[in-house]
């Protein structure tokens, strides 16, 4: 995610782990805003709204791996 970049407004209806491989980046989900930074490691939860922002001067690279099951989406983007 290159600065200032952000994702959609989505939800995840399967585990979805995350690990911070460079830069920061905030999930901003409902009234809440949580920061992780390289090196970090986080389960989103599941079927809740959240967006990502990379709030930092530099590129963010996240490694994501989804538990989920063939035919199912991972991700569901707010309409």
């Amino acid at each position: 995610m290159q600065p200032g970049g952000h994702t959609a407004l989505h939800q995840h209806p399967v585990v979805t782990f995350i690990y911070v491989m460079e830069g920061e980046f905030d999930i901003h989900q409902g009234d809440s805003v949580l920061h992780y930074k390289a090196g970090d490691a986080l389960i989103e939860p599941i079927d809740s709204l959240m967006q990502n922002f990379n709030p930092g001067a530099g590129v963010t690279r996240v490694l994501v791996v989804y538990v989920g099951e063939e035919g199912k989406p991972n991700m569901i983007v707010a309409k």
